[in-house]
């Protein structure tokens, strides 16, 4: 195969495997952010990624659910569109193997919310009897709540449970329907400020946080200092123990590297701050996830962002990642197989001139009236192949014409066994000459000077075919006279 016909073959091979790959190598033309209810944490920790990651050239969606439950599930749906989402609960790895987490960006305390004026109650328990007010079952703050009330025996059994979206839910406390509200929120979220600031309620402190931790593994002790909230009031007005869920920010296992990077710059910048509840710089954090970590997303937490995807545009930033590796690969292939071609033809050349040297050397000794014997037969019969298949100058052939009949023998290659057809029609004319006239070149105008006297003919006679074999003749005159030095210790026939 030719080298244009090799290069043709592997732009063809790029191609094909590049359009099929295309659709992987380019990000989406949609990022979806799937968030819990509006107004909840998950939302608004969404909408500010979203901001962050248009910023960077991605177009965003926010879907929102009540059941943040099963947020997870949409993650686990390839069909679903979903890229990135939360957990604030327990999950079983072996459950989502699609989905994988890019670490944890806060704890949420769960508030408990009470009506002021009513004597609270000395734990949990003593909400048994209450109406108790909540988010819809399937989010995470129903299901922290209902693990954390079956531990001190309070259940649909014994209390008037009431499941309703957190904007209602806190309307129907506030207004006095309900004695009390659970809610799963980050501690400066805007709805925790106004629970906290209505005068009519009052936030209860859980003097068995850690006692709950170890009842509830995803649980976690925290505090709301006093003041935290309001200085001059102050709010609250005294410590507040709480519980909270590591919320987890999650992905799918193929998400664009695209937008995962995106994704952790902005996670980076949205919550490495101090909160009300956490040191600065304690989020986003990579220890402590519910679900295995992306390995890039523990690359990036070493060194940081590529500088493919910190400094291009993503769409160009995926293809170059997607495809400078194989394409360097295939490049490398076609130069090692150029370089292949390359050292086929100096071993060619090579050979031919050993050949070349080896029949001048048989010639000279013939020439001085010794007899070629069983080395220069063996000699011969290894450098008439080289010579009838690569050697195509006349010297070449000249010099293999002239031994020839001094030493054909029944086994001796011959140009039509090689070739196919008679290439040299004066074989069967040479076989009547005397070796005598052979080797003088005695023999009329018509014949060919020996090869020993090369040095009398006229100059520029054999100069073409001289100047071709050359390099090849030069090279392998080391091995022709290792040859020769073989062939004269060899036992004469």
């Amino acid at each position: 195969m030719s080298r244009m016909s090799l290069y043709v073959a592997a732009v063809l091979v790029v191609l094909w495997w590049a359009a099929g790959t295309l659709g992987r190598a380019l990000p989406p033309t949609q990022v979806v952010i799937q968030a819990g209810p509006r107004g909840g944490s998950f939302d608004l920790h969404a909408r500010h990624y979203a901001e962050l990651l248009s910023a960077r050239g991605f177009e965003v969606a926010v879907r929102n659910q009540d059941d943040s439950l099963r947020i997870i599930d949409r993650l686990d749906d390839p069909a679903s569109g979903v890229h990135i989402g939360f957990t604030a609960q327990r999950v079983d790895p072996a459950q989502h193997p699609a989905v994988v987490s890019m670490g944890v960006v806060e704890l949420q305390p769960l508030f408990l919310f009470l009506r002021r004026g009513a004597d609270a109650p000395a734990t949990p328990a003593g909400l048994a009897g209450q109406r108790l007010v909540m988010p819809p079952r399937g989010s995470a703050t129903a299901q922290a709540t209902l693990d954390l009330l079956s531990r001190y025996g309070v259940s649909m059994d014994n209390a008037r449970f009431s499941f309703l979206p957190i904007g209602e839910a806190a309307d129907a406390l506030t207004r006095g329907e309900q004695d009390a509200g659970f809610f799963m929120l980050a501690p400066d979220n805007p709805l925790v400020r106004r629970l906290a600031s209505d005068p009519g309620l009052v936030p209860y402190s859980l003097s068995d946080g850690a006692g709950i931790s170890r009842q509830i593994d995803y649980l976690k002790p925290a505090t709301l200092v006093r003041g935290a909230l309001d200085l001059r009031r102050p709010l609250p007005a005294v410590d507040v123990a709480l519980v909270g869920a590591a919320v987890n920010v999650v992905t799918r296992a193929d998400i664009h590297p695209a937008v995962m990077y995106a994704l952790l710059q902005a996670m980076n910048r949205v919550h490495k701050v101090q909160t009300l509840v956490s040191e600065a710089g304690d989020y986003p954090r990579q220890t402590g996830t519910v679900l295995p970590m992306h390995p890039l997303a523990q690359e990036w937490s070493r060194n940081g962002t590529p500088w493919l995807y910190a400094r291009l545009p993503p769409s160009l930033a995926g293809l170059i990642d997607a495809y400078w590796g194989p394409t360097l690969a295939l490049l490398a292939l076609v130069s090692a197989f150029g370089s292949l071609q390359s050292v086929g033809g100096f071993v060619n050349t090579v050979s031919f001139g050993v050949a070349l040297q080896g029949l001048g050397w048989l010639q000279r000794r013939i020439d001085r009236g010794g007899a070629p014997g069983r080395s220069g037969r063996w000699l011969f019969d290894l450098a008439e192949p080289v010579v009838l298949r690569q050697g195509k100058e006349q010297l070449a052939r000249e010099r293999l014409e002239r031994l020839r009949p001094h030493l054909r023998h029944p086994g001796a290659a011959t140009p039509e066994r090689l070739e196919g057809t008679g290439t040299s029609a004066s074989a069967g004319a040479s076989a009547d000459a005397s070796p005598t006239a052979t080797a003088t070149g005695s023999g009329g105008a018509n014949a060919v000077p020996a090869i020993g006297h090369e040095a009398d003919a006229p100059v520029g006679a054999h100069a073409g075919a001289v100047a071709t074999v050359g390099v090849g003749a030069a090279a392998g005159t080391i091995v022709g006279a290792a040859l020769a030095v073989r062939a004269v210790q060899a036992p004469e026939s």
